[in-house]
């Protein structure tokens, strides 16, 4: 029997930090609009899954961002149209799922027949917790090419069926979990930006801390005034992927498929796209672009587009991205990308002494990790040299803490970040340096979880950690739950494996660094 219900909402709830407290009637005292870069631009993930789904007969797509609207505003959106609701689904990052679970049991409460369908990091590395907590949550997705699952299971569940396969699903069908793999599908090629206002405004928030956060600092950047701006999505990936060994704090749940691209002239397309909606800011979601797509970086360098050869270099939109130190020293991708557009790298930094890298799992290109750590160095300084020769400028990033770090670590490392920063303060426009946070599905939480395998890495670094009973006591608050509080996770995390330390001595370094960055005159955090 056909559902006549067609309202679909794609939600990214409020951090779950900003509700405050719950009153009597109900409602959450809000802390206001959440102070993240997010906050600049439209949520990419919600707003291309919505435009999928928006093209499916039958169904009709509602965008709502929490880092705009708060809980209680998103509640009273849903049930203004409960009786012409299908389906709400909920982007779940560890950052914001207890804020979901809030959304999904209230949206439950209003109306049963609502289907509840998750997914994002948060969820695809924790569905068992999840669904062994929170059993009424109708569906879930792991992982990222999940755009025909979703699509087919709506279809299907509309039509009162559910016993089909949904590629990338996870689900309770007849009493059992059920889970589909993930198919090969390619990068969706349709985004339609207009969903962005259609229920809820949006833009005007959005571009309003544009300017106020950015416009400025890109002006002083490249002479450029930029008004608006939006993730563009033209690969997903990481180099790192490949051989499944992402850097130890990585909580990014990509699936089956390590690497996913456009061709060159679907890419382009995506940028006219964005740029035909009226944005000239595109922030280029893929990480480490000179290196897992540097192909696809040089293909577009020598197919430019007509309508990008026919505009004046400074009416083109501003192209920023991910990219690594040993990346930037490929000077032909470089130069590539720059004629592209790329005018700022987001650039996590790879500096710090041999035993942090390892712990880290950076990628060591010599058996030695001593002269592993040398070369990666002199990678960082040339990086900033093909930075200044190229005119692209770097927005660092530092992750300090690790397992096994000790006072001497932390301070080599401090003095490391320093010495860079000091010797690119012409180049790096702001930095980024924030403590190791343990997020389900990185490395790091496997080691709070799994006192073994804690043990067995930190006597491979020869790096001592506290005793086995400490960390199976840690670890028991962990293992079977799906909510936990972050800033709680992190002090456990240096309680167990940084034993000689202390979260504060660890936020001191990091003050001692942000200080050092003001001195030098690099913006600090967001703010670019």
């Amino acid at each position: 029997m056909l559902n006549s219900r067609a309202l679909v909402f794609f939600i990214n709830p409020p951090n779950s930090n900003d509700l405050g407290t719950l009153q009597a009637d109900g409602k959450y005292v809000s802390k206001g609009v959440q102070h993240t870069d997010w906050a600049n631009f439209p949520h990419l993930g919600i707003l291309s899954l919505a435009s999928y789904v928006d093209l499916i007969p039958g169904l009709e797509s509602i965008y709502i961002d929490g880092v705009i609207h708060d809980i209680d505003t998103i509640i009273g959106a849903v049930r203004e149209r409960a009786d012409r609701t299908f389906a709400v689904c909920l982007s779940a990052i560890t950052a914001n799922y207890e804020a979901a679970i809030i959304l999904a049991r209230t949206i439950k409460t209003i109306d049963p027949a609502i289907t509840i369908v998750m997914g994002n990091d948060h969820f695809s590395a924790m569905n068992q917790e999840i669904f062994a907590h929170h059993d009424w949550i109708d569906c879930g997705f792991i992982g990222n090419e999940i755009y025909t699952g979703l699509g087919d299971y709506l279809r299907d569940r509309q039509r009162g069926q559910t016993d089909g396969i949904y590629p990338g699903s996870i689900r309770q069908h007849c009493g059992r979990i059920i889970v589909d793999r993930q198919i090969r599908e390619d990068i969706n090629r349709i985004v339609d930006y207009r969903l962005i206002d259609r229920t809820l405004p949006h833009s005007a928030v959005y571009s309003t801390n544009f300017t106020r956060r950015l416009g400025n600092r890109i002006h002083q950047l490249t002479g450029r005034r930029a008004q608006r701006g939006v993730p563009v999505e033209i690969g997903r990936g990481c180099i790192k992927f490949s051989g499944n060994d992402a850097c130890s704090f990585c909580s990014i749940q990509y699936g089956e498929i390590w690497k996913n691209e456009l061709p060159a002239a679907d890419a382009w397309r995506a940028i006219h796209q964005a740029w035909s909606a009226g944005y000239d800011y595109l922030y280029v979601t893929a990480d480490e672009l000179p290196l897992t797509f540097a192909s696809l970086m040089l293909e577009m360098a020598a197919s430019p587009p007509d309508w990008w050869k026919g505009l004046e270099a400074d009416e083109r939109p501003i192209l920023v991205g991910y990219a690594r130190t040993d990346g930037m020293e490929r000077v032909q991708v470089l130069e590539a990308m720059r004629t592209i557009g790329f005018r700022i790298l987001f650039v996590g930094v790879d500096a710090g002494v041999a035993l942090s890298l390892q712990a880290l799992n950076k990628p060591l290109k010599s058996k030695c990790p001593e002269l592993a750590a040398k070369q990666m160095y002199e990678a960082n300084l040339r990086a900033l040299e093909n930075a200044r020769k190229h005119q692209v400028s770097i927005k660092a990033g530092f992750v300090l803490g690790h397992l096994g770090m000790n006072e001497s670590l932390l301070e080599e490392n401090v003095q490391m970040y320093i010495e860079f920063l000091r010797s690119g303060k012409d180049v790096i426009i702001s930095a980024d340096i924030e403590l190791l946070s343990p997020e389900p599905g990185s490395k790091d939480f496997n080691y709070l979880i799994d006192p073994k395998s804690a043990e067995a890495f930190s006597e491979r670094l020869g790096l001592p950690i506290a005793p086995y009973a400490l960390r199976s006591q840690v670890a028991s608050k962990y293992r079977g739950i799906d909510a936990f509080d972050r800033e709680g996770a992190i002090e456990d995390y240096v309680e167990v494996f940084m034993p000689t330390l202390s979260k504060s001595q660890l936020s001191g370094a990091r003050d001692r660094v942000r200080s050092e960055c003001t001195q030098l005159g690099i913006v600090i955090g967001d703010d670019i």
